[in-house]
């Protein structure tokens, strides 16, 4: 038996595919391990770290290590770089770049924070970015977040606990009601210490 099919039904009764999935970024890690010699064009939103060499390389990532003992020659376009070991060539990071104590550097290094460690050789040019305003914090913000002065680990609790040793053992302290205005004479602490 055959049964008609009314071809605008059979349409509408169909799902419409799912559209095709996006493709995200990838962010794995690139490493070029100890003895190894590569070059080419390297994109990760990951780390690109060099323990070997890395040469005539175009790279784009997250974030640039190389490590002491390791070698970068080429461009690079990143986030942040950490330089151990020796990097010719230019590098620009939207971030940050940190030369470590080992660091030699042969070309020109761009970024808008860069930290030199005592140690680092640079022979090239070196440029600061303009910084980020929402990057930028008063001297006083800064040392109170990093726990420096006043405010570092370790020192406002001797300072509260000393405070209130003196406050019950110190000379003349009146100890009494607070608010209270029908308060009697206060009481004093007696600062004596007996004398056996």
């Amino acid at each position: 038996m055959n049964t008609p099919v009314d071809s605008r039904n059979a349409s509408a009764s169909k799902a419409p595919a799912p559209p095709a999935p996006a493709l995200a970024a990838r962010t794995d890690d690139i490493v070029i391990g100890l003895g190894v010699t590569s070059s080419g064009n390297f994109t990760t939103a990951g780390l690109i770290c060099v323990d070997g060499v890395l040469k005539d390389a175009d790279v784009q990532a997250s974030v640039l290590s190389i490590s002491r003992g390791g070698e970068f020659h080429g461009n690079a376009n990143v986030e942040r770089v950490e330089v151990f070991g020796t990097l010719c060539g230019e590098v620009v990071a939207s971030e940050q770049i940190v030369l470590r104590a080992s660091a030699v550097v042969l070309g020109k290094i761009a970024a808008p924070y860069i930290i030199t460690h005592r140690g680092a050789a640079i022979s090239g040019e070196v440029k600061s970015l303009e910084r980020r305003p929402e990057l930028q914090v008063s001297p006083a913000v800064a040392r109170a977040a990093s726990g420096k002065g006043l405010f570092r680990k370790g020192t406002l609790l001797p300072l509260l606990i000393g405070g209130l040793v003196m406050l019950a053992l110190g000379g003349g302290v009146a100890l009494g009601r607070m608010g209270d205005a029908r308060a009697e004479a206060p009481i004093v602490a007696d600062t004596s210490i007996a004398q056996r």
